[in-house]
């Protein structure tokens, strides 16, 4: 009879013993599995959050500069646009290029990223210009042209109240080596091209 019961008792502690463990380990599972999933939802939302708000805040390149525009200013035929974000923070880019594959001729359009610093970036421009050898490059404002305007290395730089945008133009050669006191017909072209963005931002 003693020997029963201490069987009986030995069988349940067993079973209880064994319950135990195994919602032990279930309750284990469980918290680890929980605790990965905000951690990997935490490193991956700022990730996922910053694209989505950089991208919805951007104005599409394409959009400011048709292609029948770019082909207007430059006098020929060119290719659908090639586009896409113009760096890892925002902004777009679309330029217009040569069906001729060895020709480097294009229309380009850059609208910058929210972030876009636009006073640092003129001052390095300038400061990129002041140390060109063994011609100094510079900046050369355009007035009436958004908040603020200037060509730059034969690139038009204009910013406006919706953000900062640039239009490069490589058409010829000699204006592309041109000195940067006098506008070139690349120059002027870009500034017929950002009188029409601007409208447009």
């Amino acid at each position: 009879m003693i020997l029963r019961r201490s069987c009986s008792y030995l069988s349940i502690s067993l079973i209880t013993f064994a319950l135990l463990t195994l919602t032990s380990c279930s309750s284990n599972n469980k918290p680890a599995s929980s605790a990965a999933s905000p951690a990997a939802s935490s490193s991956a939302a700022p990730a996922g959050s910053y694209s989505s708000s950089s991208s919805s805040g951007d104005i599409d390149a394409c959009k400011l500069v048709t292609k029948a525009e770019a082909e207007a200013v430059m006098g020929e035929k060119l290719k659908d646009p090639d586009s896409g974000p113009a760096s890892t923070v925002g902004g777009s880019i679309c330029m217009y290029g040569s069906p001729d594959s060895m020709s480097a001729k294009n229309v380009t359009v850059r609208v910058e990223s929210p972030r876009f610093n636009w006073d640092k970036f003129k001052e390095d421009k300038r400061v990129e210009g002041e140390n060109m050898a063994p011609k100094k490059g510079r900046i050369r404002q355009v007035p009436g042209l958004g908040k603020d305007a200037y060509f730059a290395r034969h690139v038009l730089f204009v910013l406006t109240d919706h953000g900062a945008l640039r239009i490069s133009i490589f058409k010829d050669a000699g204006d592309a080596a041109a000195g940067e006191d006098v506008e070139t017909k690349a120059e002027a072209a870009e500034k017929t091209l950002a009188e029409k963005a601007v409208t447009r931002m």
